[in-house]
Parts: structure tokens; C-alpha cells; sequence
């Protein structure tokens, strides 16, 4: 088993290699969903913490740093309109969004849920991360009708008191949301991080 140059670009190309050679076993099992979320709770939220803009909370990587210009492709990435993007899949497609009261009994039973909206120009890529990264890191993903039509990925909208208030949530069909997945990962692979800066992340490390 080799070691992996650095969690940015290398590991999620592996991620990415993961869900090619997996994909249609997968299908033929009826397993699809499934690993589209076991590589995305990977390949999305790793690179995704660690390059990210500097906040409240700075990965102890430091890799937004080291791989500033990596950053700083992030950084603009993030600001772009969804729908114009280089993650976006397609010109018809199933990601909508929209608001919820309650998570509550099955998804079917939702309101919100069968009031939500296709994305509108304005969404950026920020806006959809930053769903996709919390749902993933907290478990908040269900899915909706059996087969699968699609997978909601769901955020807490917390008051200043820090209670729920409500949820919005991001819906997609299993097949948009793997698209998405190898776009995130194309976007990845063309940082082109220098192996030299990966090494030299490597030595610091030992």
C-alpha cells in the first residue's frame, strides 16, 4: 500500500478511482447510493476542511497555506454560481432546494419537501458544500421513495439561542449526485499541486 503524497489531491484521486471501479458492481447490487456517500463522506469533506478559506475554526493541517494557490482556486470556486460551475453536471438536472419545519417521520411526509425549488442562478457553490459538508459530517442524510429517487442532504437553521429553528435541505437523484461527485474530483485533480510541495509536506510531517 502506498502512502498517500497529500489529502488534497492525491487522496481524493484515489477516492475517485474508488467510485469508477466500484460503480457498477455497485449498480448491479443496488448499492449505489451507498457508495456514493461512503466516497463522498471521503473525497468531499477531507479536501474540502482542508483547503477551505480560513474562519473560526482552521484545519490543523495548515494545508490552506501550504497549497495556497490550491486555496485560492477553492476560494473562487466556492464564490461561482452552482449552475455555471465546474461541479455543475448538466443543463437538466435534479438538484432542487428548499426549506423544512421539522425532520420528523419519513421523508414522504415532509411539506417542505414537495415544495422544493430547482436551484436558482444565485445559489453559489458555497451555498451547496456547505449543506452537502454538514449533512455528511453529522449523519443528516435520508433518503426519499424505495427504489431511490433521491438522496436530501439536510442543515440545522439554529436562532441565537443555538436551537433548531428549522432545516434546509438540498435534494438530488442518486445519478446527479455521482456526476457531482467526478466534477468534484476533476476539479481536485486540475489543482495540480507540485509533488515537490507534496513531499516537502511529507518530510515536515515525519
Amino acid at each position: 500500500m502506498t502512502a498517500y503524497k497529500n489529502f488534497v489531491d492525491d487522496f481524493p484521486r484515489r477516492c475517485q478511482e474508488v467510485l469508477r471501479f466500484a460503480g457498477k458492481p455497485a449498480l448491479f447490487r443496488g448499492r449505489e447510493v451507498t457508495l456514493s456517500l461512503m466516497v463522498a463522506s471521503a473525497g468531499l469533506i477531507i479536501p474540502y476542511e482542508r483547503l477551505k478559506p480560513p474562519g473560526e475554526f482552521d484545519h490543523p493541517s495548515g494545508d490552506n497555506i501550504k497549497f495556497s494557490d490550491a486555496a485560492d482556486q477553492l476560494r473562487t470556486l466556492l464564490d461561482q454560481p452552482f449552475l455555471s460551475s465546474a461541479v455543475w453536471n448538466a443543463p437538466v438536472s435534479t438538484w432542487q432546494s428548499g426549506k423544512l419545519e421539522s425532520v420528523l417521520g419519513d421523508p414522504d411526509s415532509w411539506d417542505g419537501l414537495h415544495n422544493r425549488q430547482y436551484f436558482q442562478a444565485d445559489k453559489t457553490v458555497g451555498n451547496v458544500l456547505r449543506v452537502l459538508r454538514n449533512a455528511l459530517a453529522h449523519g443528516n442524510i435520508f433518503t426519499f421513495n424505495n427504489p431511490i429517487q433521491g438522496i436530501i442532504f439536510i442543515k440545522a437553521i439554529f436562532n441565537n439561542n443555538k436551537v433548531a429553528r428549522g432545516y434546509s435541505f438540498i435534494y438530488v437523484s442518486p445519478a446527479d449526485f455521482t456526476k457531482f461527485l467526478e466534477r468534484w474530483f476533476d476539479f481536485l485533480d486540475q489543482l495540480h499541486i507540485p509533488q515537490a510541495k507534496a513531499f516537502e509536506v511529507l518530510r515536515d510531517a515525519a
